[in-house]
């Protein structure tokens, strides 16, 4: 089939093809079942193919490229304001076209297996993580109501929950002794299979040199190195290392008329998972940093008089993301700096 461009509107069981020919003139734009989609595109040269970056986007893209085509996936939020009449598949699969032509449009590359595996590892501990979370939140809350009130965070509750099931001077009682000794059993057991999740990525991403490149750096460790290299590969889709803080939203957020600007908090854009990583590596390394008298230390401690704790983790974090940029960009291993960052 002769066709300059494909744009596909992805579902479970019914997709929307739009096919274009050299002149962009639409040659069908029409439904199609699950089941027919690879045909369809097998009969088709190979060509551009633009899709949103949503569900099972990177499969179809990896099947789509095996084939020779070229896959643009487009971030669903740009592919909105290019809909134009009522809310169709029709419209859609002529929208996603229109905005993968735009010249300034970003598009969001497609994941490989590794990748893909690697985010799946995440996801579940993720899940994991906020179990334990409700858990430990639910076994304080219960027990407050019999007078005994422990301190927040999982680690203090797990080593102090055993005493207090076992004093038999405190106000629970035996139905209630029994329901939390339960919930603790249950936390023990997320507990495990958050360290089980940290284990498997370690020893699935031992072999990898950008994650080996990345642990040297102070502030990232497996969670983020993991997390970056599932997430953005060797981020080439970003044209600099602020252009890649810029889609983490950990760059200021602009607000401009005329001849007045502002900038205010970070714009908390893009992957969210992965910003809160950096920041949670930006705070470790602030926590730490008063004992230490590298440069980057120096500079850390400097950032901080100036501007307060808080916005340095922030600063902190947007610096690390910029570092792990470099890295896996440019495939060059960690320097520190000799001198204090300006």
């Amino acid at each position: 089939m002769n066709n300059k461009q494909i744009s596909i509107d992805s579902a479970k069981n019914v997709f929307q093809a739009c096919i274009y020919n050299s002149t962009g003139t639409i040659l069908s734009n029409k439904k199609i079942k699950r089941a027919k989609l690879t045909e369809l595109i097998q009969q088709c040269e190979p060509t551009q193919i633009a899709m949103e970056s949503c569900y099972s986007a990177n499969y179809w893209g990896r099947v789509f490229q095996s084939m020779g085509h070229e896959v643009n996936l487009i971030p669903a939020q740009h592919v909105k304001p290019f809909v134009r009449g009522n809310k169709t598949d029709g419209n859609d699969a002529i929208a996603i076209s229109e905005a993968s032509l735009r010249p300034a449009m970003r598009f969001v590359p497609v994941k490989t297996i590794f990748q893909q595996d690697i985010q799946v590892i995440h996801r579940v501990r993720e899940r994991h993580v906020s179990n334990r979370t409700a858990l430990t939140n639910q076994i304080r809350g219960l027990m407050s109501e019999y007078g005994i009130v422990v301190s927040r965070g999982w680690r203090k509750l797990k080593n102090q929950l055993p005493a207090i099931l076992e004093d038999a001077e405190n106000m629970l009682s035996p139905l209630s002794r029994q329901s939390i000794a339960a919930l603790y059993q249950e936390l023990c057991i997320v507990n495990q299979w958050v360290d089980d999740d940290k284990k498997i990525l370690a020893q699935a991403m031992q072999d990898n040199e950008d994650y080996q490149r990345l642990l040297v750096v102070p502030g990232i460790g497996p969670i983020i190195a993991s997390a970056a290299i599932a997430s953005i590969g060797n981020g080439a889709q970003f044209a600099s290392a602020r252009q890649m803080a810029a889609w983490l939203g950990l760059t200021p957020r602009v607000e401009a008329s005329g001849e007045r600007s502002v900038c205010k908090g970070i714009s908390k854009r893009g992957n969210r998972y992965l910003r809160t990583q950096f920041v949670h590596g930006a705070r470790s390394l602030v926590n730490w940093v008063e004992k230490k008298t590298d440069p980057l230390s120096l500079w850390i401690l400097q950032l901080m008089a100036r501007i307060g704790r808080y916005k340095t983790i922030v600063a902190v974090a947007h610096k690390l993301a910029r570092f792990c940029w470099v890295i896996l960009n440019r495939k060059e291993d960690y320097k520190p700096p000799s001198m204090a960052i300006a």
